[in-house]
């Protein structure tokens, strides 16, 4: 978390939040908190006192293959790379839920082996896309061996899974495990309870931190030698290169929240 005097910034990972990080080192009254913390990690935070509270969100294509491309380079530092192709049967996971059984029996049983060969190979469209499978259908959720598993909400997708536990406190997003609410109430709810009033967006994060600088009249500082994330023209030859039609439509439909709140285009029917 990147926090100044009148403004914070929770960082969902994939986001650029790197850059975010190296830029506001600059500034001696802006403090860095451990990095991609939720709103609920930092508790001596009061952040609705923050006039500026922001968030950063990711066109959901390219978040997508942003974070394949990251599991494959980084392996076990990846947390969802370790949940994909390890067993979790923590007990503090395993208490009473509707698929406990599912779950435990997908633990017991998944191919690790095979898991970890989707990570083998950065340039493989076969991989990615069985990644992509993987995450958004619901019948191989057991598969992830995170909480996400534990959602019994078909159409919830990984993204916008992160979106909501990042920038939501638990005591509401918990409302996403209860089965007795139909999801379209559950995401109306969430939306309310979203706090955040500002977001970057990473496919124009310079323009919009420039713009939220001028805002709260914060003098530019240097950008020009600091890390950030140079990859858009790539991943833009990238999604059309690796994306099926199918993982298109279904990272569509399971992340339409994210699509409509940000305005971000479909592109499935175009290709």
């Amino acid at each position: 978390m990147i926090i100044g005097k009148k403004f914070f910034i929770v960082e969902m990972p994939k986001t650029g939040t790197t850059f975010l990080r190296n830029y506001f080192k600059q500034y001696k009254n802006v403090k860095l908190y451990t990095h991609h913390d939720t709103v609920d990690e930092n508790p001596n935070l009061n952040y609705l006192t923050k006039e500026f509270r922001i968030g950063i969100t990711r066109n959901p294509y390219f978040w997508y293959l942003s974070f394949w491309k990251w599991c494959c380079q980084q392996k076990k530092r990846s947390p969802l790379y370790s949940d994909i192709t390890s067993t979790r049967l923590k007990i503090k996971r395993l208490k009473f839920r509707s698929n406990l059984i599912g779950y435990v029996f997908c633990q017991l049983t998944k191919d690790k082996t095979k898991l970890k060969k989707l990570f083998e190979d950065i340039d493989s469209k076969k991989n990615f896309n069985l990644f992509i499978e993987i995450l958004l259908n619901y019948k191989y959720r057991n598969i992830i061996s995170s909480d996400f598993s534990f959602i019994t909400h078909k159409d919830l997708g990984y993204m916008t899974y992160c979106f909501l536990t990042q920038y939501i406190s638990i005591k509401f997003y918990k409302e996403l495990y209860n089965p007795n609410y139909k999801f379209s109430f559950i995401l109306k709810f969430l939306d309310k309870k979203l706090d955040l009033n500002f977001f970057f967006k990473t496919e124009s994060l310079i323009n919009d931190l420039k713009k939220f600088l001028k805002k709260n009249k914060i003098s530019l500082k240097n950008m020009k030698n600091i890390e950030k994330n140079s990859t858009k023209n790539k991943f833009y030859n990238d999604y059309l290169k690796f994306f099926t039609k199918k993982s298109l439509k279904l990272i569509e439909k399971k992340d339409d929240y994210l699509f409509k709140k940000f305005k971000y285009k479909k592109i499935s029917n175009k290709i």
